[in-house]
């Protein structure tokens, strides 16, 4: 579980992305009195789109724990 803390904050960051952009769009379309709100017209589309932000987060945050862990073996290896 330790091992994948850093692909599950990617995964988090992606969910909170989607959920981002989806605010964006309605404030792009939103009247100017409208508050800041979420609007999703299409679930299908917004839950498929809030996968692949996860997956895409779940790697990014594999791939950098990966070059963490060989530059921390190959600086502490120098010592």
């Amino acid at each position: 579980m330790k091992r994948n803390i850093i692909g599950i904050l990617g995964s988090t960051m992606g969910l909170v992305f989607s959920i981002f952009d989806a605010m964006m769009s309605y404030a792009d379309t939103a009247p100017i009195e409208d508050n800041l709100g979420i609007e999703i017209i299409s679930w299908d589309k917004f839950i498929l789109k809030t996968l692949i932000y996860m997956i895409i987060g779940f790697l990014i945050g594999l791939i950098v724990q990966f070059v963490l862990k060989r530059v921390m073996f190959n600086y502490s290896n120098k010592k």
